[in-house]
């Protein structure tokens, strides 16, 4: 059969005109396709060419720190943090709780108290134990503060309070022995438990705030008051125990150590003949600890540093009108040389000086420095640390005190708060340039090789 002429031409045309309208539908959605990709990149060359990366900050490695004013007890809380202190802290704790923490003489104030140090003071006789049976007692912590352990007896003992450790004494050179570290203790009642070796024995515990140490502006802490670079600059040098980097203005008192007022049984002074350096007597402890007590008039009220010449090995406890104490190693050291005992403030009249050694132990001379305290002089021993301070008198912002506690030397100091304000080591004086080349000088990001 033959095919119908016309039915097959219309049958071609048909597929024909298909065919091209389907490429006209194509072409054109290309077309508008290509349209709007243009459209698009003009307006992100345009947005691109109106908005640079310097206009919307981007063009540095850094973004800007931050301007705002931070208020003292935003300090405080931060400072606290940073000397591992909020183990001390109760669930919610208050400004006053981390006032508390840094400065023992601003809790004294609140309690009321008259000066003599006994209302942060608890000693406790410790019950007689069984063999191998640790010791238990509860202590009454009066207010949130840091404070010192001591332990009367004889023997190794590891103690811990509320499951935490608190170190290893050994209570044999002196009849009694202070903790390696000071404890930040909330307000309440805490668990103490000492395990000691065989024929130990522990016979007093004694929980006294560390009243050498206060941190804290001049004036005491404020509530909703902006920080100033002064303040910052006085608390952090005590936190980072560098107060006895201050100018030195005079000895206010100089004696000898053969010139106690009061010695205990073993302590007497020495009967050597003169040699060619002059004379060599001093007070030194026989065949067992000895504690002498000497009496100093201060003309003025100020910022001053105990200073003794000792000789000896093994730890002595010094104390400053009894609530004032320190404790001093002489680990590994036997000839007389000077030792700082403690800085603190101390007010104008008569104070006693005590110090407890061991056998064998030496005291030569002891004298009392007084420091220039001023807030300009604590923002200069920062500034001699390699620390950029403003003016005493501006606002501190969050970006300075970022970059204060995130300095490596910051860090470090800070790091050995407990141990070292018990007597356990002084923090060196650390000289850091004050510019430091850049690690990297462009930023680090993905490039190619031939980009290097």
């Amino acid at each position: 059969m033959r095919a119908e002429p016309g039915r097959a031409g219309t049958a071609r045309v048909g597929t024909v005109t298909e065919q091209k309208l389907r490429f006209t539908r194509g072409a054109a959605c290309a077309a508008a396709c290509a349209i709007v990709a243009f459209g698009a990149c003009a307006i992100v060359a345009s947005g691109a060419a109106a908005q640079s990366p310097e206009s919307i900050g981007m063009a540095g490695p850094h973004f800007e720190p931050s301007r705002r004013a931070v208020l003292e007890e935003d300090w405080a809380r931060r400072l606290a943090k940073a000397l591992a202190l909020e183990e001390g802290l109760p669930s919610e704790a208050k400004p006053e709780d981390y006032y508390g923490l840094l400065c023992p003489e601003q809790a004294v104030r609140d309690l009321g108290e008259d000066g003599s140090g006994g209302a942060l003071r608890i000693a406790h006789p410790l019950p007689p134990r069984g063999p191998a049976e640790p010791v238990r007692v509860v202590l009454e912590a009066p207010a949130t503060a840091l404070y010192a352990i001591q332990i009367e007896g004889v023997g190794l003992q590891r103690w811990s309070v509320d499951g935490r450790l608190i170190g290893h004494l050994d209570a044999t050179p002196l009849g009694v022995a202070q903790a390696p570290r000071l404890l930040a203790l909330r307000a309440g009642s805490h668990e103490f438990t000492g395990i000691l070796v065989r024929d130990a024995r522990a016979e007093r515990i004694e929980l006294a705030a560390h009243r050498p140490l206060c941190i804290a502006p001049a004036d005491g802490w404020r509530t909703g008051r902006p920080l100033l670079h002064g303040a910052k600059a006085r608390t952090s040098v005590r936190a980072l125990g560098l107060e006895r980097f201050l100018p030195a203005e005079a000895t206010v008192v100089e004696l000898e150590g053969e010139s106690f007022d009061s010695a205990s049984h073993w302590g007497t002074r020495t009967e050597e003949a003169a040699g060619a350096r002059g004379r060599t007597e001093w007070a030194t402890a026989g065949n067992s600890p000895a504690e002498f007590s000497y009496r100093v008039h201060l003309p003025e009220p100020g910022l001053f540093s105990v200073e003794a010449r000792l000789s000896g090995e093994g730890p002595q406890l010094w104390s400053v009108d009894t609530s004032l104490r320190s404790r001093v190693d002489l680990t590994g050291w036997h000839r007389l040389g000077w030792q700082h005992v403690l800085t603190t403030p101390l007010p104008a009249g008569e104070h006693v000086i005590r110090a407890l050694i061991p056998a064998g132990a030496a005291i030569d001379r002891i004298r009392v420095i007084a420091h220039s305290a001023t807030d300009p002089d604590y923002v200069e021993v920062l500034e001699q640390m390699g620390f950029r301070e403003g003016h005493v008198h501006a606002a501190v912002s969050r970006g300075e005190v970022d970059a204060t506690l995130h300095d490596p030397a910051f860090a470090m100091l800070a790091g050995d708060f407990l141990g070292r304000a018990a007597g356990s080591g002084e923090a060196p004086m650390p000289a850091i340039p004050r510019e430091l080349p850049p690690l990297y000088r462009r930023p680090i990001s993905p490039v190619l090789p031939g980009q290097l």
